[in-house]
């Protein structure tokens, strides 16, 4: 048992068999492979995967890529909680189903004009940790799968994940050297799938290159160990490194710690220092505004580093899509349930703030336009107020071709018209990575240059000041030209209506006061797309200045 992970035992195989935490878990993935039976996976064609090409649409093939792999992991954690063989026909099915696929990438990272050899052993998230899966639930079942669909799948793997890691360099594959979660959500797949099928000495010749690119994720932290991608980045990219470092744990005895670096310490607090309220967490770059943790996760960091605290998690354990059985064999019945408070922070190297005051809480960003899931949004806030967050960063939107493109900015939501920032002149923001600074960074004050975030020749200087108060903000923007600006106009965004009376804006329990007499108030909305084909509604209200010089001073106050 021991060839898939350290925490594979009978033992704990038994308690998840039979303990009440995992009642829900048991009876959800049981139903869901009793589905799986008797419905065929959908048919995999080309024009879904062309839609990539054609419209730009990649969400739906993804859904039928993630469909293989949720029946995959069902099926097998089915057989692993009952050792019933009735699982073991529609597991060799959809195995072999798998291994009939062309390219285990999605379209958005396998383009169409690679060679057929070149797309069968592309290496991306999706194919890395497909890899892992498929070894993982082949060397499970492999005295019951038929010998053919173990050869086979066995060779697949061989060819598709662990030859080509072995045999292409940075290259072809980019993220061998990047710093960001595809480093370590794609080499913990790598090394899972060696470590269940390939020999020692392959394992040992290869292992000083995924080290390497596991260090290369790390050096993606800065000493405030902030994911700027955001919260859900964290939860992906962090998780799937924990993986990588655990097997790289168990198979060297420990020999191999990365838990016991402080930096990996540090950065497994950071779920913590990002809370607005108890549901809702800061929502910069492509992070939704919910705030979901992983209670594989957190119960595994828990028993690392007692200082961890724990999110409010679920009184039993339910079923995940993404990782079956870490789920149930990383959690534990026994850790006491709790909740994490909300805290006030800084993030001195990715110059975010986080302040909790008399029934509010303030973040703001400053920074640059240039980050991994970069918005142009140098200068963001969101407000929690009374445990809800109104004037806010709305988040990512739809994956798309364009998302990740050339006219990714044309798009509302990574673009600075879905942000709290200021317009200038008729100019949004632009990306790029332009240097401002941090003027003060303290417990209740947080003030900085934002004016790097324009393009504008005749804007000297742009300084935006946060001062929490006892039960407020005020919001200061201090503006220096060369020359008397065209226009200057505030803009304040929200997921929730904004209406506007008498010098105020109301925003869900919060109220932002203005100088009725200084400002023409407009107020908009735009629907944006989201991921799985929702939507949602953004407000933003525009403080156009009526009395225009070359330095003014405009200051808000935030209730």
């Amino acid at each position: 048992m021991n060839s898939l992970f350290g925490e594979f035992t009978p033992e704990k195989l038994e308690q998840i068999r039979t303990h009440s935490y995992y009642a829900k878990l048991r009876e959800s993935v049981i139903k869901r492979a009793e589905y799986y039976i008797e419905n065929d996976p959908p048919v995999i064609k080309f024009s879904k995967i062309h839609l990539y090409e054609t419209t730009g649409n990649r969400e739906i093939f993804e859904a039928v890529h993630s469909n293989y792999q949720a029946r995959l992991q069902n099926l097998l954690f089915a057989y692993v909680l009952t050792d019933d063989d009735k699982y073991i026909e529609p597991l060799a099915d959809v195995i072999w189903n798998i291994c009939d696929m062309e390219s285990w990438s999605i379209p958005a990272h396998v383009r169409e004009n690679l060679s057929i050899v070149r797309r069968r052993r592309n290496l991306d998230l999706c194919s890395c940790l497909l890899g892992h899966r498929l070894a993982e639930a082949i060397t499970y079942t492999k005295d019951k799968l038929p010998e053919l669909v173990y050869r086979r799948a066995k060779e697949e793997i061989t060819y598709r994940v662990i030859d080509s890691f072995a045999d292409y360099s940075e290259k072809e594959f980019w993220w061998y050297t990047i710093t960001n979660n595809w480093a370590s959500v794609c080499i913990s797949g790598v090394l899972g799938a060696y470590l269940c099928l390939a020999d020692d000495e392959k394992i040992k010749e290869q292992l000083p290159r995924m080290i390497a690119i596991a260090d290369h994720y790390l050096d993606g932290f800065e000493d405030d160990a902030c994911c700027a991608e955001g919260y859900s980045y964290w939860v992906y990219g962090f998780s799937y490194f924990c993986v990588f470092a655990k097997l790289l744990y168990d198979y060297t005895g420990g020999e191999i710690n990365y838990f016991a670096k402080e930096k990996v310490h540090k950065i497994a607090l950071f779920q913590q220092n990002v809370l607005m309220n108890e549901r809702e967490c800061i929502s910069f770059s492509d992070c939704p505004v919910e705030f979901n943790p992983v209670a594989w996760l957190s119960h595994f960091l828990k028993r690392i580093y007692p200082d961890m605290q724990l999110p409010e998690l679920p009184d039993e354990c339910h079923t995940n899509p993404n990782e079956h059985l870490r789920l149930a064999f990383w959690t534990d019945p026994d850790i006491p349930k709790s909740s994490i408070k909300p805290m006030s922070h800084i993030f001195r190297d990715a110059q975010w703030f986080l302040c909790h005051g008399d029934g509010y809480a303030l973040a703001a960003k400053a920074g640059h336009n240039n980050e991994f899931h970069n918005h142009n949004d140098v200068g963001s806030f969101i407000v929690s107020k009374n445990g809800k967050v109104t004037f806010c960063d709305p988040g990512g939107g739809e994956y798309t071709f364009d998302y990740f493109g050339p006219k990714r900015y044309e798009i509302f939501l990574p673009s600075a018209r879905a942000h709290s920032v200021p317009i200038i002149n008729g100019e949004y923001q632009v990306v790029g990575k332009r240097e401002g600074g941090v003027l003060i960074a303290e417990e209740r004050r947080f003030r900085f240059r934002m004016d790097n975030g324009y393009v504008i020749d005749s804007l000297t200087s742009l300084v935006r000041d946060f001062e929490c108060l006892d039960d407020s903000v005020r919001l200061t923007d201090e503006y220096e030209f060369t020359e008397q600006p065209i226009s200057v106009c505030e803009r304040f965004v929200s997921l929730l209506p904004i209406t506007a009376s008498d010098g105020e804006l109301h925003c869900g329990d919060s109220v932002l006061a203005f100088d009725k007499d200084a400002f023409d108030v407009s107020i908009s909305e735009e629907t944006v797309p989201r991921k799985g084909g929702k939507t949602d509604v953004v407000y933003y209200a525009d403080l156009k200045a009526k009395y225009l010089d070359k330095t003014m001073k405009l200051v808000f106050e935030i209730k």
